[in-house]
């Protein structure tokens, strides 16, 4: 049977990772979550700004560092943890599901809509509001 299609893998620069967490959290997401709580990193590296610490950027992308976020559309739901684990799969499932807002990211012209594209993507796997 000949190949139907090809999977190219990409790698997304850390500081943009943290561009689609800035954009989910200070706007595109605002809709639907709330962090319920912050894990302090075990190690730290700065992602935006050495003088200060972004609570809600700087520690899921830090070894150990996560974020509990919860559902404001669903408040009977569990809330969920973000940390590298979760973004990590949420890049994937954007890349596979999500591919125009994924080249957004990768182009830099992403938007609020992205940033929640990409939250989305790591708590639930999925958009599911929106």
């Amino acid at each position: 049977m000949p190949t139907e299609s090809f999977k190219v893998v990409t790698e997304l620069p850390i500081a943009k990772v943290a561009a689609l967490l800035c954009c989910a959290f200070e706007g595109g997401s605002n809709y639907w979550y709330e962090i319920v709580d912050f894990g302090r990193p075990t190690s730290f590296d700065f992602r935006i700004s050495p003088e200060r610490i972004y609570k809600h950027i700087d520690y899921p992308l830090n070894e150990g560092g996560w974020l509990e976020i919860g559902d404001l559309e669903n408040p009977a739901a569990h809330p969920k943890i973000l940390g590298l684990a979760e973004i990590e799969r949420g890049l994937q499932v954007m890349a596979d599901k999500f591919s125009l807002h994924y080249a957004d990211a990768l182009n830099e012209v992403g938007d609020a809509v992205t940033g929640d594209v990409f939250l989305q993507c790591c708590i639930f796997g999925d958009v599911i509001y929106g």
